[in-house]
This record gives structure tokens, sequence and C-alpha cells, in this order.
């Protein structure tokens, strides 16, 4: 019995450096060397390889500050809100994934950058490469999404500027404006039932009433010249939600997988394991990082789209004013030619 007491008074186990900040497992690395004796201590009191963590920490420190023993066990018991996002891949990709944004993984990457965690079967701890955004675009406004220069990246490790490219074959929202404003025209002049896609597409344009302006537009002939002076200000509008809409579901997608981390609880209560995601916590730093840039992102493309709209406005309510007076001169011109008869 003092034997057995001896051996658990020499297991020293520090509460605050198990809170501390982790970094990247790397060759050599002194600040991971604690959090590493720590988990490496557990792990031998549980097998009982080790009596203390000095053992450990002699042997973690003979190895230049590496592992020594294989720590995947500590998400064993972790819940599907850990385990389905922190795993050998794209963190971004498995986070959108897991909300239903998945398709849109490759252009969240190229706006805001990535994340890659790898846990292979030779590595005894989570490795994590921040992957970053894609320089070649406009990351202050919804420029590139009304003139379709929107970029995608593939993921790469390490990565490479040639992971960049354009995403589709370059139709923004400017050509899709036009196209469906053409579209719907030709709907009115007909009669005909619009497409669902046409009817959303006008529910989603707030800043005009666009299917009263072609309407107006097919009764007195001047259809092109209506979608002349709107498309850019409905394109404008389409382009800010469709960034919206993606700076949106990373957020979503980040501070979900953010949260399930940080709350996480047990997958089944009656194992022995612990969840213990502090061996995640440099991914997770990361991935708030991203969540960052995603907020700066949404903050300065607001007041892009502001500036973008009262301009647009302005072109189009000139045009008007322009078009008005041309007629107001056109009936002048008549009424005095009556007169003259």
């Amino acid at each position: 019995m003092e034997a057995a007491t001896n051996f658990l008074n020499s297991i020293q186990v520090n509460d605050c450096r198990l809170a501390n900040r982790m970094v990247q497992i790397a060759k050599g690395d002194d600040n991971m060397s604690g959090i590493i004796e720590e988990m490496t201590g557990y792990r031998s009191v549980k097998q009982g390889f080790s009596k203390s963590y000095q053992q450990s920490r002699e042997r973690i420190e003979a190895n230049n500050n590496n592992p020594t023993e294989d720590l995947r066990d500590s998400l064993t018991n972790c819940p599907a809100e850990v385990t389905e996002i922190f795993r050998t891949g794209s963190l971004l990709s498995h986070a959108a994934t897991r909300v239903g944004a998945g398709d849109w993984a490759s252009v969240m990457r190229a706006r805001v950058g990535d994340v890659y965690m790898r846990w292979d079967p030779a590595d005894k701890v989570p490795l994590f490469t921040a992957i970053p955004q894609c320089p070649a675009q406009d990351t202050e406004s919804a420029q590139d999404f009304l003139t379709g220069r929107v970029q995608k990246r593939t993921l790469n490790v390490p990565p490479t500027a040639a992971d960049c490219s354009q995403d589709g074959p370059g139709r923004g929202a400017l050509v899709l404006a036009r196209e469906r404003m053409q579209s719907i025209a030709t709907k009115i002049r007909t009669r005909a039932a619009l497409t669902p896609e046409e009817r959303q597409f006008v529910a989603n344009v707030r800043t005009l009433p666009v299917y009263r302006m072609l309407e107006w537009g097919v009764r007195q002939g001047v259809v092109d010249s209506v979608i002349g002076d709107t498309d850019e200000l409905v394109a404008l509008t389409l382009a800010y939600q469709m960034l919206n809409d993606l700076t949106r579901s990373i957020d979503f997608a980040v501070s979900n997988a953010e949260r399930g981390a940080s709350a996480a609880g047990a997958a089944d209560g009656n194992s022995a394991n612990i969840c213990q995601t502090r061996i995640l916590v440099k991914g997770i730093e990361q991935l708030r990082d991203l969540r960052d840039e995603v907020l700066r992102q949404r903050a300065q493309m607001r007041q892009s789209y502001m500036a973008a709209l009262d301009q647009a406005n302005l072109s189009a309510n000139y045009a008007g004013l322009i078009r008005q007076r041309d007629r107001d001169a056109r009936d002048a011109a008549g009424a005095a030619a009556a007169r003259n008869q």
C-alpha cells in the first residue's frame, strides 16, 4: 500500500500547462514539449509503461522534443463534431461539407485560405499546414462575382501558385442579370409563365422592382433601354448576395467546427478514453484566423457594395432623367408642329 501511495505521489500533473496554447509539432519545438510530456505521461500511466512523468520528460528531451508515443487515442472517444472535421485533409472542406456547403469548398479556400491536417499512421500527433488565399482576386468588394473572375483553389501540400485558377467559364453576375432580364421580358411579351429560377431571380433583386420595370418596358417597346439602364444595378445586387452567401457559409462552417471542438463531450459515456481536443488547438487557432478574415471581408464588402449601389442608382436616375427630357422635347416639338398646321 505504501508503494502504491508513493507511486501516485510521484505523478505531478500541471493543469496550467495542460491549458497552454498548442503549436504545430516540429522537430526541436521547445514550446510543444510540455503538452507532449503531459499527454504522453497520461498514456504511460494508463498503460503502465512508465512510473512517472519525469521518465516521459527525459525520453522526449532525448528525442529532440518529439513525441515518443502515439497519441492517436486522444480523439478515440470524441463526438462526430470533432472526428468528422479534424481528420486528414482540408479542415475547411470537412467543415463546409458538414453544413451542406461542400460544393463551395474550392472557392472558399481561394477566398480566405484553408488549414490542412495530416495525421497519417506514421504520425504520432496531428500536423497542421496553413493554405494561403489566392492573391489574384478582389477581397474588398463583389467585383469578381460581378465580372466572373471568381477564383478557386485546389488542395496541394505544400501549396503552389498553380493551385489557383478561375472558377467556371467566367460568366459573372452582369451576364447572368442581362440574360435573365431578357428571358423574363420575353415571357412577359408572350404571356408565358416564369420558371422557378426566374421567379427566384425577381425575388432576390430587392433594390429594384425588376418585373414591373420589364413589364413597363414591354408595353412601351423599350425593353432594351430598360435593361441597359438597370442591368448593372441588378447584377451588383446579385454579386453582393453571392459573396454574402459565401462568406456567411464560411463563417458558419468554421464557427461550427470551433464550437464542436471546444465543447466536445464524449461519443461513448461508458468508455474509459477521454476526448482530449487540446491536441487540436493549433488547428482550431488557424480556423479562427480564417473566420476573422471572413468577418473582415464581409465588413469591407458591405461598405464597397453600398458605395457602388449609390453610384449605380445615380447613373440609372440620370439615364431616366435624360430619357424623360428627350421625351418632353419630342412632345413639345410635336405640339408646336400641330399648332403651325
